[in-house]
């Protein structure tokens, strides 16, 4: 009898184990999105730090500094912000996701704020693992339509803790993507950090090809900290082929604003 008991208690174990194996597995991102082949999904995930918005705007800063804006901004610098305390809220980052007969046809995003009521039917998944969500978001950005893989790096890479660098690489050499999604992707690269994030913005920079993607890759070489940015950038401002190509990295050193970027330009226009 004891026996009995004992294998029964296993059992119960091994399917309650296996069942919620199972429903692990349906609860990814993934698994949920693919489920509604027709109709609208909306979620939420942690902001990477830096990340806040209202709801409607957002922004992301880097070393005190912002580095990208989406929205419509209204300065009431004008009255010295003495009546009102702006607050821009750490998140969640908010997505909608519309599907039609099984793909993804749209991506919405926003930082902060609440849902409204919506009248038609959504299917809230609410509150998701930002790595799980951005792994997704990912390879949209990889197989999807230049809006849709656009707009899915962007929300990525507003997600916590998340590394993109492999997927950004592969984006920015991938030809057969359109110049606006590589530009996307290369633009990307220049708010992470790495010596392979480094060397291939510098490649890019130097490789024959489409101007504009070597362009974009200046001003994203520009964005990294001082110690890279600067000393590329001068490299580039003397030996880049390209004149166009020189002036923007020369333009680009410019904006840093840091003393050895200041000196090289002095001493430039001295000559």
């Amino acid at each position: 009898m004891t026996s009995r008991r004992v294998v029964s208690a296993l059992a119960l174990v091994a399917s309650a184990t296996l069942g919620g194996a199972r429903e692990s597995g349906a609860q990814t991102v993934a698994g949920r999105v693919n489920a509604v082949r027709t109709g609208t999904i909306r979620l939420t995930y942690a902001a990477a730090v830096g990340v806040c918005g209202n709801g409607n705007n957002w922004s992301r800063t880097r070393s005190g500094r912002i580095t990208e804006m989406y929205g419509t901004f209204y300065s009431s610098s004008g009255f010295g912000g003495r009546d009102v305390e702006n607050v821009c809220e750490r998140g969640p980052v908010r997505l909608v996701i519309v599907r039609e007969e099984g793909d993804t046809k749209q991506l919405r995003l926003y930082v902060g704020g609440r849902w409204k009521a919506d009248t038609a039917p959504v299917t809230d998944v609410g509150q998701v693992g930002a790595r799980d969500v951005a792994g997704w978001l990912l390879q949209q950005a990889e197989r999807g339509s230049d809006k849709i893989a656009r707009n899915a790096l962007q929300a990525a890479m507003l997600a916590d803790s998340v590394d993109a660098t492999p997927t950004l690489l592969r984006m920015a050499r991938d030809s057969s993507r359109s110049q606006d999604v590589r530009n996307s992707a290369v633009s990307w690269l220049g708010e992470l950090v790495g010596d392979r994030v480094s060397a291939t913005l510098d490649s890019i920079a130097y490789e024959p090809g489409d101007r504009e993607i070597r362009r974009t890759a200046i001003h994203a070489i520009g964005r990294r900290p001082a110690d890279e940015s600067v000393p590329a950038l001068i490299k580039m401002a003397e030996t880049l082929p390209d004149r166009e190509l020189r002036r923007t990295a020369v333009m680009a050193l410019a904006q840093t604003r840091q003393p050895a970027a200041i000196a090289w330009l002095e001493g430039r226009l001295g000559k």
